[in-house]
């Protein structure tokens, strides 16, 4: 069954206003979220049920659990997500019971008083400790705080907490710390007297007298490490005066299906029965087969098929690929991901594609789409001439005019599935990624229903590399393993290389004495060490 009749995807993949708003903890405390719009999307990963029914666990104050929990990801991974999440339950009984079922999560306490702290927010007058009282409609509490800003003691925090279940989220808290040490505060900066206030607070939740009070922080380590470290030490000081730790969470698991269900919910709004995906499945694994037998491929079609089943509606190498640029500088993880499936999803359906599928592959990317190529581009951007003059340029590209000219006299889309298959598996921008893909993989992820494999490895796979004029990253040979045997040196190369990829241009250089005379280095730092080569 083809994607238009087994899937209808939600009406705001097809909202470009949607797409482009993200969440903050800020729309959380003013009250601008729809509760009931934002569940029907969200999909309640381990990682956000472990906060869910731990944060309630002490707030109702009957059990020992941590007063803090700290969501450790990249930015992107869901932190705020699962902020949001548990604080619409916290301040919504009612919601309760009809999203998290009767696992009597959160049914012995009311109304929570939820706080919290945007590190966006670098305008905050008086201080972090501040806002937080203000919103608590007891800032006079902490009068002899402001002026000058000095931070609170334990004893300070725990007048200003105790009383009612109180849950006080401190988000992106990094950059605020950061940009926090341009603000002196005598002999010293606004940073150290934030991180000593955290630091006091993480303690005074641990006190009797707030018990039923709950600190959920965000991190994020990899883009600010200055101010993740004065956030570290904090969090290590509520160890060292308490003997506890902070809970520490991943939000989105980066190992199995979670991804699948998070972009299953956000996208979809009604998906087909179990025995309709395992048809599905078992074509596919008929593709396989059909090409295990021609010796073309090693992958296995129960493998295959059970991956399918697993990930349906879309192809399960997106995840494994997903996992190779997903550490890329700026991109936003699972957010990213969803960003871009959602404009993928939009164009498969808004052309008719959707008649004629039954996944959603890496392949399907159509780069002559300016938001889906804009995407693409930001995962990372040094690839935006590479794929004009390789797989997309409305019909003038290497692989659109090979397509066009076709196999056996046919039109086909092989060239370009292949060429995009190759650019996805190659968008890491990180040290030691992982690049481009062997024949065999290629050929494994291309299997599907209805496609002619018994020419694609000769008429595609052997034949592309001579056109290309791309070849992308570290481990170049690994994507085509006859590539430097059959290079023509008229044409030209451009070698996509990060500063830890010289070692491997060395060992390219020796299989091909012709390609010194045929590279034009795209990024040309070290330009001088590559001549020498």
């Amino acid at each position: 069954m083809y994607l238009s009749q087994a899937c209808k995807p939600r009406q705001s993949v097809f909202d470009r206003s949607r797409r482009d708003v993200v969440l903050n903890i800020s729309d959380l405390l003013e009250d601008r979220i729809d509760s009931d719009r934002f569940f029907e999307e969200n999909y309640i990963t381990d990682g956000m049920g472990t906060l869910i029914d731990k944060a309630f666990g002490r707030l109702e104050n009957t059990s020992s659990q941590a007063s803090t929990f700290l969501l450790a990801q990249a930015m992107g991974g869901g932190k705020t997500h699962s902020m949001i999440a548990l604080g619409l339950l916290a301040k919504r009984p009612e919601l309760r019971a009809r999203v998290l079922g009767n696992n009597e999560v959160g049914s012995s306490v009311g109304v929570v008083k939820v706080i919290g702290f945007n590190g966006r927010e670098a305008d905050a007058k008086f201080g972090l400790w501040g806002e937080l009282a203000e919103q608590l409609d007891k800032k006079e509490v902490f009068n002899d705080h402001y002026a000058p800003l000095n931070a609170p003691g334990v004893t300070a925090w725990v007048n200003l907490l105790q009383g009612e279940p109180t849950l006080i989220f401190l988000d992106e808290l990094p950059p605020y710390l950061e940009n926090a040490k341009t603000r002196a505060l005598g002999s010293s900066d606004l940073s150290v007297a934030t991180a000593t206030a955290i630091s006091n607070l993480l303690v005074a939740v641990d006190r009797p007298e707030l018990s039923n009070v709950c600190v959920v922080i965000s991190d994020l380590t990899a883009s600010w490490e200055g101010g993740s470290g004065q956030l570290n030490t904090a969090i290590t000081n509520l160890q060292n005066e308490t003997g506890r730790s902070a809970l520490r969470l991943e939000p989105v698991s980066s190992q199995g299906s979670e991804l699948y269900y998070i972009l299953r919910t956000r996208l979809f709004e009604e998906l087909p029965q179990e025995s309709v995906i395992n048809d599905v499945a078992q074509a596919y694994a008929k593709s396989v087969k059909d090409a295990k037998e021609m010796d073309v491929t090693n992958a296995s079609p129960d493998s295959y098929a059970a991956q399918l089943i697993e990930s349906y509606p879309f192809h399960f190498s997106i995840r494994d690929l997903y996992a190779r640029f997903k550490e890329n500088p700026g991109f936003q993880q699972t957010r990213g991901l969803i960003r871009l499936l959602r404009a993928v999803v939009a164009n498969i359906y808004n052309t008719d594609q959707a008649e004629g599928l039954m996944l959603i592959h890496p392949y399907d990317l159509d780069l002559n789409n300016d938001e889906i190529l804009s995407e693409v581009k930001a995962i990372n951007p040094s690839l935006g001439e590479a794929i004009a003059h390789d797989i997309a340029k409305e019909g003038f590209s290497v692989a659109e005019q090979q397509d066009s000219r076709g196999v056996r006299n046919a039109p086909t889309t092989d060239f370009q599935d292949v060429a995009k298959l190759i650019l996805v598996a190659s968008l890491a921008n990180i040290p030691n990624a992982t690049h481009g893909l062997r024949e065999s993989e290629v050929i494994g992820f291309l299997c599907a229903p209805g496609r002619d494999l018994s020419t694609i490895k000769k008429s595609v796979v052997d034949y592309l590399p001579t056109k290309l004029g791309i070849c992308i990253g570290a481990k170049m040979a690994d994507c085509f393993s006859k590539m430097f045997k059959i290079w023509l040196p008229n044409y030209t190369v451009w070698l996509i290389l990060t500063t830890n990829h010289w070692s491997q241009v060395k060992e390219i250089r020796k299989k091909s004495i012709e390609l010194k005379n045929c590279v034009k280095l795209r990024e040309n730092k070290q330009l001088k060490d590559f001549i020498s080569l």
